[in-house]
């Protein structure tokens, strides 16, 4: 069960599909709906009459994965209307189920691999939409698949619930699609980055972290 999460500084956004694919009445949750297979089985010989498929090697989002030279073929969801619905039906209070609807007539790239580039924003004490997630990166971009989306399917994922002791308004941010607004709490210092302009930790992050 996920608790409520407590973030000093600014949080690195964690997004995973739990579901895509038709809008259904249920939808089974799947948290392990990724693709990271084993090394490669042995061969199989020509003599062998019985071939095994082994399930690790079957890739479960197979038909929402293509190749990154697709990314010419269809709009990004930078360019594209995504739908963002966030419900409160999760039976414990650490996180929100987030439904993703594909409203366009075009199939559209929704991210990579497992991840969809989600953020969460959150007004400020002068009421401006200040970032409190920067989006996750990938140390190495070669061979990252795309994720599409066909028109009108779904994707289903969750979003956090921060502790703090700021109350504020919240919404998640999808390219330049935004959700409606929610109400949550956080810790004020999550509008700022532990890293400084040049990349290094900031000394207050090293001093709480005990870093040299």
């Amino acid at each position: 069960m996920r608790t409520k999460r407590e973030e000093t500084w600014l949080a690195t956004a964690d997004y995973d599909i739990l579901y895509i694919g038709q809008p259904k009445d249920t939808i089974i949750v799947n948290h392990f709906l990724r693709y990271n297979p084993p090394p490669p089985p042995p061969r199989f010989s020509s003599s062998d009459t019985l071939k095994f498929v082994d399930p690790n090697y079957i890739n479960p989002l197979e038909g929402y994965s293509v190749n990154q030279s697709y990314g010419d073929i269809y709009k990004s969801w930078e360019e594209s209307k995504i739908n963002i619905d966030i419900g409160s039906i999760f039976s414990n209070e650490g996180s929100l189920p987030v439904l993703l609807t594909n409203t366009n007539e075009d199939t559209i790239i929704i991210g990579y691999e497992n991840v969809l580039p989600i953020i969460m924003e959150a007004k400020d004490s002068l009421g401006d939409w200040r970032p409190i997630e920067r989006r996750f990166s990938f140390m190495c971009g070669v061979g990252l698949e795309l994720l599409i989306l066909p028109p009108k399917q779904i994707v289903l994922t969750s979003t956090p619930v921060y502790k703090g002791d700021f109350k504020t308004d919240l919404r998640l941010k999808y390219g330049s699609n935004y959700s409606s607004t929610f109400t949550g709490r956080i810790n004020y210092r999550q509008f700022e980055s532990k890293f400084d302009e040049n990349g290094d930790y900031k000394e207050e992050y090293k001093s709480e972290n005990r870093i040299d």
